[in-house]
């Protein structure tokens, strides 16, 4: 009798205790993560999905930077903004130098002056936004004075300013009066600016110093562009205002091969032998001529497409692709049950091997910078089910549960107990709890040649490593408590966040930026959004967000989810999968958060069923 008056005291002093705190334990409960909705491919049935990988920290999420608004302006006449010049960047790693002697100086930068005024006809003609109705409409003239500025190389339109719709192409047939005022009238390349707020820089490159924004809709020159045609320098027509823009903003009125290549004759001496222009890598490659991997869900098919999504093909199937810093080889890996492999694989299909085999749940490949070694977490120690905990009431009042502890509360917050009855008096009274999976990952080296390896402490929970492309013997990782840097050779650590949302770091191809996800563990109503950082943790900016419209849509359930960053291969844009349309689809962003859009038509995303399982899986890689 005094066992069971014991077990009731402690039931009512347990009820009181973890009632009067019942509603806060309930809202940091983890629900549990069931390993069965990660997808396995239904035409793969060999590969597993991999496990989840619960986030158990509840540490603070860290406050985005604010961003200063950028003012755009309303007449493309004056396109330019300025922009307040920043420190000078170091040069980045791998930098080379690249011979422009062969290349025919640009002549001097022209300013647009009137060559004379002449009269339209009576009857509708088109003004234009380029030397050809192929390039759209924008005014329809009837009998107006015009001034003529400029002809194209052809000689057969004329660009003109007018005074309601401003600047803009006429065709010359149109315009039988205007010969007398093209004898001295300058030919022109001209182009127009399709995206807002696109920022201007000194070179060709996104880590090129800023000197002001230019708005939509701009009618703009194009003095040349840089060797890897995939940058134009424009300038404004009034001639007070020049730089570098990227060429997949902008529509050149010109095929890209006839444009002569831009030579900045100031910056040449009389005494260079060879002159040359310093630039980084990420300004000599061809982004058209780049190429995407994509994972279409974890475990599953591996496929490969253009930007612009031609050539779609399936390469294979595995976890996590991963495309070499020359984009000829795909590294991933593949698991059967909980054992599992590293594999390489031409980005043409050809020679699949295996460099790596008997890695527990091996995932989250990269290449090291100079393509001899890949990184990968895998699962060592740890919990990988969850685990019930239990505590005898009748040895006293039992400790608080953890924060993700879960399954000790009723539907009415009320503590529960398991009571075992052994007879008439006797019985126990336990309370019990379930932790969730805690597995713990460690870090591996893989030498490509002959598959050696060394395993690298990266932490507890090390996980979704990134081998940073400027400082080679520095990986980053998700450290399951913010992101973590593992000194390769120092067997040291630094923390770069204190986010524990921080997943699926990726370096910017020179080594400057690392882009993120982060988002509650396996998705969440808050939804996942991307950021950015500087390589060394500092200037926290968020790139997406879910609008207020979109969140308070009858049918919208959570926010949107902005997973799996990857930069492009001139660290112009950001690419990431998103579910803000009802499915997983490809997007492109610049770097700072602008311009987002779908990067494949709709045609082409019906084709991609692509699935996202929150585990931080690499969904895509572009080379």
């Amino acid at each position: 009798m005094r066992k069971q008056t014991c077990i009731l005291l402690a039931v009512f002093v347990l009820s009181l205790a973890l009632t009067a705190c019942g509603h806060t334990a309930a809202a940091e409960t983890l629900n549990p993560v069931d390993p069965a909705v990660w997808p396995t491919p239904p035409r793969v049935p060999a590969m597993p999905s991999p496990t989840a990988f619960p986030k158990i920290s509840l540490a603070e999420v860290a406050t985005p930077t604010s961003v200063a608004a950028i003012t755009i302006p309303t007449r493309p006449e004056a396109a330019i903004v300025p922009t307040a010049p920043l420190p000078a960047a170091e040069p980045p790693a791998g930098a080379v130098s690249r011979p422009v002697a062969a290349a025919a100086p640009v002549p001097a930068m022209v300013s647009l002056s009137p060559r004379g005024t002449v009269r339209t006809p009576q009857r509708i003609i088109g003004l234009h936004k380029g030397p050809g109705i192929e390039y759209g409409l924008l005014d329809e003239l009837v009998g107006q004075d015009v001034t003529v500025m400029a002809v194209n190389p052809n000689r057969d339109w004329i660009l003109v300013n007018t005074i309601e719709a401003g600047l803009g192409w006429l065709a010359l047939a149109d315009m039988p009066d205007a010969d007398n005022s093209l004898n001295n009238a300058p030919e022109v390349i001209t182009a127009w600016v399709n995206s807002n707020e696109l920022t201007l820089r000194t070179a060709p490159g996104i880590f090129a110093d800023p000197v002001g924004t230019v708005a939509i809709n701009s009618l703009t020159l194009v003095q040349g562009v840089n060797p890897a045609r995939s940058w134009a320098h424009i300038s404004l027509p009034t001639g007070n205002g020049s730089g570098w823009l990227p060429l997949q903003f902008i529509t050149i009125h010109a095929p890209v091969d006839e444009v002569p290549v831009y030579v900045d004759t100031a910056k040449i001496t009389p005494t260079e032998a060879a002159p040359a222009e310093s630039v980084s890598n990420n300004a000599t490659v061809d982004i058209q001529n780049s190429k995407l991997v994509l994972q279409l869900s974890s475990g599953g098919e591996i496929v490969t497409i253009k930007p612009d999504g031609s050539n779609l093909r399936r390469l294979t199937h595995g976890i996590d692709p991963v495309l070499s810093s020359d984009g000829q080889t795909v590294a991933f890996t593949r698991w059967q049950g909980d054992n599992g492999s590293l594999w390489v694989i031409g980005v043409d299909g050809s020679h699949e091997r295996q460099v790596l085999g008997f890695t527990k749940q091996p995932k989250g490949a990269d290449w090291s910078p100079d393509g001899s070694q890949l990184v990968i977490n895998f699962q060592h120690e740890g919990r990988l089910k969850a685990k019930t905990i239990c505590h005898d009431l009748s040895e006293g009042d039992p400790p608080q549960p953890p924060a993700n502890a879960f399954g000790y509360l009723d539907e009415n917050g009320k503590p529960k107990v398991r009571v075992d009855i052994k007879g008439k008096s006797d019985y126990d009274a336990d309370f019990c709890y379930t932790m969730p999976p805690d597995p713990h990952w460690g870090l591996r080296v893989v030498n490509i040649a002959n598959g050696s390896y060394e395993d690298l402490d990266g932490g507890t929970y090390a996980f979704r490593p990134a081998w940073d492309p400027a400082q080679p013997w520095r990986i980053v990782s998700d450290g399951g408590h913010g992101l973590l840097a593992t000194d390769v050779n120092q067997k040291s650590h630094q923390k770069l966040s204190e986010n524990v949302d921080d997943g699926s770091p990726v370096f910017s191809p020179d080594g400057q930026f690392i882009a993120l996800s982060a988002g509650q563990p396996g998705g969440g109503s808050q939804g996942h959004d991307i950021y950015r950082l500087n390589a060394d943790g500092s200037g926290r900016l968020r790139l997406t967000d879910t609008p207020l419209w979109a969140a308070v849509q009858p049918d919208q359930y959570h926010a949107w989810n902005n997973v799996a960053p990857a930069w492009s291969p001139d660290g112009s844009q950001i690419a990431f999968l998103t579910d803000r349309t009802g499915r997983w689809e490809v997007w492109v962003m610049n770097p700072d958060g602008s311009n987002p859009h779908a990067m494949f038509s709709q045609a082409v995303n019906d084709q991609l069923d692509i699935s996202y399982s929150f585990v931080d899986e690499r969904s895509i890689s572009w080379r």
